[in-house]
């Protein structure tokens, strides 16, 4: 053969070659999860790494925590069902851990939805490593990521493991003197979404509060709440703790269970009387303030603004089928559209983000409705340590009773001392607290006097 064409043909050849090893060459160098989850710049889970036609993680969402899957996803995403929506490809979703390809699936939706320990094997995420049909999550994951308690790999409560790492929660004290204006007045000042129902910080200070990781017994939060003098309370409300036992539901909403007790403490005022607790939770509704949009979120949706309660099931069409009940709220419909719609909380600040959007699902999921309209009994308590170390502020000893574990229900609240009378609403106007000045807080502990007051990007001081 003349050498005018061998030339040509050998160079034909190493093209092919190199472009074989890029496409194989994928999350151990571009888009591995690392420590803190990072997907590199595209964060996928190779070229062609989805979790596979088969390899969806069942029905269940899994979240990455605050760790981000690259410029456009986070590190296993909040809200990836697996299969053909949650892949490491297009999505750019890249697992954590150690990446895809290993024990999480290149692309998989997070630690519910990977496609088990052995997706690829030891190999890549990429068009030969995916979860395969061999690799699905199946009917059985070992662990969700959002379900409110330690399991499978999870070292804490939906955190560790093949979720995202853990939240160091206890942190200096607050700056009792801090002037910073508040978001809604123009300033530099947020209310900390640490302190959001369903943060990583509040999930895990009630496991080290009652060591209950494997299952909690309460949920913590915060509210808005005016003082019921002569009644529930004796003054002041600020950084009071009250235990709220659910009984029934205020809103048109049939069948769903009554969520777990709660213990929330009080950060803010002229939250809707004395009767109510206003329940501070990811998209809960604006009401006369927004301090959003001024640098804590990039976007935020207008579902449900203003005044309607925000991102909520029953502000969702695909929720309601002739009305709302269990059976349409629990819908993958309805759930999808949660998921879809909680996805669109965008911001600069990656845990902000993670830490909102999965608040915005969990409190619309069928088991966990905070984020409709409550009756509940309520009961001022001391408030627990860990959850103080959250907030920034501890109130000195008052010789109120402890939180109660055994009151879960109206029957087993019977006789404790719970007042009945009160409902809840939901918020969230990004405000810096009311008792983040401590003016506004009486008989509080030298060191944490305050609430927490948060830049845009989380930092609390």
């Amino acid at each position: 053969m003349k050498r005018d064409r061998i030339l040509p043909l050998m160079a034909a050849l190493v093209l092919a070659i190199a472009a074989s090893c890029a496409t194989s060459t994928t999350d151990d160098t571009t888009a591995s999860g690392g420590a803190n989850g990072k997907g590199g710049n595209t964060a996928t889970g190779g070229h062609t790494a989805s979790g596979g036609s088969t390899a969806t993680g069942g029905n269940g969402s899994g979240s990455g925590g605050s760790s981000s899957g690259g410029t456009t996803g986070s590190g296993g995403g909040s809200f990836n069902t697996g299969g053909a929506t949650a892949t490491g490809g297009g999505a750019g979703r890249g697992s954590g851990g150690n990446g895809s390809g290993g024990t999480a699936s290149g692309g998989s939706g997070g630690s519910k939805n990977t496609g088990g320990n052995g997706s690829g094997g030891n190999g890549n995420g990429g068009s030969t490593a995916s979860g395969g049909s061999s690799a699905s999550g199946g009917s059985s994951p070992t662990a969700s990521c959002l379900d409110g308690m330690q399991n499978g790999s999870e070292t804490g409560v939906d955190c560790g493991g093949s979720c995202g790492a853990c939240p160091n929660y206890k942190i200096n004290p607050p700056n009792t003197k801090n002037s910073t204006q508040s978001s809604c007045d123009h300033g530099g000042g947020y209310m900390c979404a640490r302190s959001m129902l369903y943060s990583p910080e509040m999930k895990q200070a009630e496991a080290d509060d009652f060591g209950s990781a494997t299952d909690p017994g309460f949920v913590y939060g915060t509210v808005g709440h005016d003082a019921d003098n002569g009644s529930l309370d004796s003054g002041n409300t600020c950084c009071q703790c009250y235990q709220l036992v659910f009984t029934s539901p205020k809103d048109p909403v049939s069948g769903v269970p009554t969520p777990k007790p709660m213990i929330v403490q009080a950060f803010n005022t002229a939250a809707g009387g004395p009767k109510n607790f206003d329940i501070y939770m990811a998209m809960g509704g604006y009401g006369n303030f927004n301090g959003c949009g001024n640098g804590m979120y990039s976007t935020v949706p207008g579902i449900g603004e203003p005044g309607m309660g925000g991102i909520r099931v029953e502000n969702l069409s695909q929720c309601s089928n002739n009305g709302y009940t269990l059976a349409s709220v629990s819908s993958s419909s309805c759930q999808s559209a949660v998921m879809s719609t909680c996805e669109m909380i965008k911001s600069n600040s990656s845990a902000i983000q993670s830490t909102s959007q999965n608040s915005c699902v969990e409190t619309n999921q069928p088991q966990n409705l905070y984020h409709m309209n409550w009756n509940v009994l309520a009961k001022r308590v001391e408030c627990p340590t860990n959850l103080t170390r959250v907030t920034g502020c501890k109130l000195n000893n008052q010789n109120l009773p402890k939180p109660d574990p055994t009151a879960v229900d109206q029957a087993s609240a019977s006789g404790k001392g719970f007042l009945s009378g009160y409902g809840t609403t939901s918020m969230q106007d990004c405000c810096r607290p009311t008792c983040a000045w401590s003016t506004n807080v009486s008989n509080a502990d030298s060191q944490y006097g305050v609430f927490y007051t948060c830049d845009a990007s989380g930092n609390p001081s």
